[in-house]
């Protein structure tokens, strides 16, 4: 998030700014609509064909930014490039380390109801939303929403899941 020569000084470098950006973009997001940010870093990577130490050191480092619990959703070892669907309980990000990931986001089945018992739409994307996700992009998929992935062969990203956070 770069915007002029100045701010080039004072911004962190490598993955501490990865990371930092990550976590303004999800504080910025949360409980809102889906969302792609296109990274001013390189994502730190390692060269584990799975991903799991990346992802795993990644979920670390946004949970202790965030102070919420970060964790890495596994990938298939069989197939980590077979379509994948889930429903996401949680807020999602997925981060696109390298080639490219077509992605269907749909609309949640139960938008969240207001103290008033009335479906508070605030949070809620009324139509499917279909992104490409590319290399040194990352998604925001809201909590209760539908997200199915369809990697490329070579492809490499990690899926986190940030907990709710608690009302307080």
């Amino acid at each position: 998030m770069q915007w002029g020569q100045e701010d080039q000084e004072h911004e962190p470098a490598g993955e501490s700014g990865y990371l930092l950006e990550l976590a303004a973009f999800l504080s910025a997001r949360s409980g809102g609509r889906p969302a792609v940010l296109w990274t001013d870093y390189e994502p730190p990577v390692t060269g584990d064909p799975l991903m799991a130490e990346d992802a795993a050191g990644l979920a670390a480092g946004l949970s202790a930014l965030l102070g919420r619990t970060v964790r890495a959703i596994p990938q298939d070892p069989g197939d980590p490039h077979a379509a994948r669907m889930r429903r996401a309980e949680s807020e999602l990000l997925v981060l696109q380390l390298s080639s490219a990931t077509d992605i269907l986001v749909g609309a949640p089945a139960n938008p969240s109801t207001s103290a008033t018992g009335c479906a508070d739409t605030a949070d809620v994307h009324p139509a499917p939303v279909a992104v490409r996700l590319r290399g040194g992009q990352a998604l925001f998929v809201p909590r209760r929403s539908t997200c199915t992935l369809r990697p490329e062969p070579g492809s490499r990203h990690a899926v986190l899941q940030i907990a709710t956070p608690l009302a307080g």
